[in-house]
This record gives C-alpha cells, structure tokens and sequence, in this order.
C-alpha cells in the first residue's frame, strides 16, 4: 500500500512538470498571437460615423423668471339647430373628444314631416307651371287666328269705305263691317290679355317653386345638422344634464375647448415690457416641469398700478401639455430683462458632462480633439457658450460616444 502511494505521488509530480514545460515553451507564440489580434483589430476598424455641427452666434438677454397662468380665451358653443327634444349622447364634462363626434342629436320628426310637405307643395307648383305653359301654348294659337281675323276685316272695312266714297255700296254695309272690324279686335286685345296674365302667373308660380326649394334645402340642412357634434377635438367644459328636453333653437347644449382656446397670461412689470417687445418669443415650464414655449399676441389695455404692470397674453407653440389644460393653472416663463446681446451658441447634443465641467469634441482635419467649455443660459435648443469655442470652429453633435482625443472620424451628414 505504501509502495502505490510512493508511485502515485511520483506520477502527479511528473504530469505536473510536463505542463509547465509546456507553459514555459508555448508562452512567447501566444503573446505574439494576442498583439498580433490587436494590431489587426486596430487598423483593421473603420473610422467612427459623426455628425457636426458650427459654432454660431446667438442673440440672448437676462432673464427674470415670473409666474404666469393659462388662460381660457375661447370656447366653443354646440347650439341646437331646430325647436325639439335633444337627447344627449354618454359623454360628461371634462371628456375629451375627437372632433366629428356626436355629441346629442334633435328629434327631427317635426322637420322631416315639413320636409315631405314641401316636398308635396314643390311637385304640385311644377304641375301647374306645365299647366300654365299649356295654356299659354293655347292662347297663343288663340291669338294668332285672331290677329288673321282682324287682318280680313281689316281689309274689307278699307275695301267698302271706298265703295262708300264712290256710293256704289250702302252706308249700313259699311257700318256693318265697321263692327265686325272692332269685333276681331276685342277678341285680338282679350287673347292677348289672358297670354299677359298667364306669363304673369308663370313668372309667380316658377319663384314660388324656388322658394319652395330653399325651403326643402333649408329643411334638409336642419335634418343633417340636428346631429350635434364636436366642431373640434378637445375637452367638454360643460354638458347639458337635461336628457331628453326641449330646446329651443340656439340654445346650448354643451361647451367644447379645443388646445387653440388656451393662453398664457403673464403680468409683466412696465420696465420689462420694452425688452420682452424685442424677441416677442419666451419660454417656460408648466407645473409639472415640462419645457414650453410661446409668442407674444397681444398686451391687454389695462394697468395694474398697484403692481405697476400690465397682462401680456401668449400664444403657446408648444406641445399644449396636460398640466396645461386647464383654465388658471400656473405656468413659468422667462422674460427678458436687458437688452439682447450676442452670444456664442452650439447645439446642445454636443455637450458631453464630466466631474470637472463638461467638454466637447472639436473636428480638425477630420480629426477630434476634446476641449473644456464653460456654457451658460439655454436657447431653445442650443446652449451658450462663455469660453472654449469660437464661431467658425465644428464640433461633434452625435457619434461622441466612445470617442478619443486624436482619433480620426468620418464625417457624415444629418
């Protein structure tokens, strides 16, 4: 038993030796491997893909941040379109709504039984315009047979007046023939009385028909708009809660605020008012902290000489955010308090943070080369810069992740 140990001992010890001999001898080819793997690896990769943007300048003031709150400037009114029962769909006051949808529809029995009813009235008048056309068709043959009359008589009257003269024909031949003249006539004058009083008739009958039409459209325009709906997508400020009443028409139904009807209001001290004059456009945060901006529309005729300030009302461009929608809910924007001046400005994806400030990349000669900056105040998107940069100089906006100062890159476009 000793003898088996003693042997397992040695064999362990042998096998040990044979790998590290191995270890020793193989060593310098597989560190010749692994830098050879570098070096490729190195040379092999392609220059890393960056977007690039210049150095400008901007135009900035000091800003004072002031409260300010939105504003309800303009709501929208749903009015019923005819007298009747409006019955109200399931919506509720603070739903929003897309426009197009249907917010309570008119009972329209009463309109669409005036409908058929004009209806009626405008295939009866166009009957009897066909009947007067007829007529007229009758009077005017009518007439023509007595216009040929009055021709004949006409021409025997001429003929016996000059017998007359020469006394070869009586007095009563002539007299006779006179009244037969006169009485062609008449028949002539009264044919072409009643042609006069059908075409007067006509003209009457064919504007009672048009306005039987407009009656009809007007009928049919009350039938499709008695369905009530949404003129614009937004929130329903208010909601009738009679269901099933009677309205007149014109009286409102419910009340709908698109995000158009909301403004920003801000007072702003009079000696602000001259700076904010010269951008016309600020920013802000709504009380959630969300980014917003606005453009001045117009200031309010009124001075508060308590606060020596007037109301500035905003147009918002931005994203109209949910902690917006509502009406006297607090915003804050910055207005400018001093004059603009210029500033150098670069896109803020440039920036990249570090524990002692933040840096950016600078491209030369398809190069990038890091540089500490000091920025300063943000506009919109840019940030300005107080020392680090010139304007001209181009400096790395997206691909500066993984970047080092010295390696060369390949510029690509946005």
């Amino acid at each position: 038993m000793t003898l088996s140990f003693c042997m397992g001992i040695k064999s362990m010890i042998r096998n040990r030796f044979c790998h590290l001999i191995c270890a020793y001898l193989l060593s310098p080819f597989l560190l010749c491997f692994v830098l050879v793997s570098s070096v490729s690896a190195q040379y092999g990769q392609s220059a890393p893909k960056v977007e690039v943007a210049e150095v400008i300048s901007g135009v900035i003031a000091a800003q004072n941040m002031i409260e300010g709150r939105i504003i309800a400037s303009q709501d929208l009114a749903i009015v019923t379109t005819i007298d009747g029962v409006v019955k109200l769909a399931s919506w509720r006051d603070g739903d929003f709504v897309d426009k197009g949808v249907l917010i309570a529809q008119q009972d329209t029995a009463k309109t669409q039984l005036k409908h058929d009813q004009l209806a009626l009235q405008q295939s009866e008048t166009n009957q009897l315009i066909t009947q007067i056309k007829t007529s007229l068709d009758f009077e005017a043959d009518l007439l023509a047979l007595a216009q040929a009359q009055t021709a004949l008589q006409q021409a025997r009257l001429e003929r016996l007046t000059e017998l007359a003269t020469e006394n070869i024909v009586p007095k009563d031949r002539l007299d006779e023939a006179l009244r037969a003249y006169l009485q062609a006539r008449q028949a002539e004058v009264t044919f072409q009385k009643n042609i006069a009083k059908l075409e007067s008739d006509l003209i009457q009958t064919q504007i009672k028909v048009e306005l039987i039409a407009i009656e009809i459209a007007d009928a049919k325009s009350d039938i499709i708009s008695s369905r009530l709906i949404a003129p614009a997508a937004g929130q329903l400020v208010s909601v009738t809660s009679l269901d099933n009443q009677y309205f007149r028409k014109g009286e409102m139904v419910a009340q709908i605020r698109a995000s158009s009807g909301y403004e920003i209001e801000v007072d702003i001290p009079i000696s602000m008012l001259g700076f904010l004059r010269q951008g016309k456009t600020i920013t802000g945060f709504d009380a959630a902290g969300r980014e917003l901006t606005a453009i001045i529309r117009s200031e309010i005729p009124t001075e508060n000489q308590k606060t020596n300030s007037r109301s500035v009302r905003f147009t918002i461009t931005s994203e109209l955010t949910p902690a917006m929608m509502a009406d006297q809910a607090r915003v804050r924007v910055n207005i400018p308090a001093s004059d603009q001046q210029a500033v150098v400005t670069i896109p803020s994806d440039a920036i990249i943070p570090d524990a002692d400030g933040v840096y950016v990349f600078v491209i030369k000669d398809d190069k990038v080369f890091r540089r500490n900056i000091a920025i300063g105040a943000t506009i919109a998107d840019r940030i300005v810069i107080k020392t680090g940069l010139t304007i001209g100089e181009k400096i790395v906006t997206k691909g500066n992740e993984g970047l080092r100062d010295g390696m060369a890159v390949e510029i690509v476009q946005p």
